[in-house]
């Protein structure tokens, strides 16, 4: 069974994935609060695996994220408003 922090990594993914296929349509003034989540949020990526690996070395899915449960929370609720926001904006242009 995943444990909490796995269960809100997989929002916090599904969320940046939904915002990612939306971030031309980001406006300005939401621009600032999707580039601080995005760097939160970078250590979760598959890529980021990919620059960390070394060739002949055995590779270990470690995410460099410090934070605690209720932080990771507090990123997806952020992540949600932000989402939120972006849909709300796109419909109305």
């Amino acid at each position: 069974m995943p444990t909490d922090a796995q269960v809100l990594i997989g929002k916090v993914l599904q969320i940046k994935d939904k915002l990612y296929a939306k971030r031309h349509s980001i406006p300005t003034d939401l621009q600032k609060e999707w580039n601080t989540l995005d760097r939160k949020t970078a250590c979760f990526e598959s890529d980021a695996l990919f620059h960390s690996a070394v060739k002949g070395k055995k590779m270990n899915k470690k995410i460099n994220y410090s934070g605690s449960v209720e932080e990771l929370s507090q990123l997806v609720s952020r992540l949600k408003t932000l989402n939120k926001k972006v849909n709300i904006t796109h419909v109305h242009h």
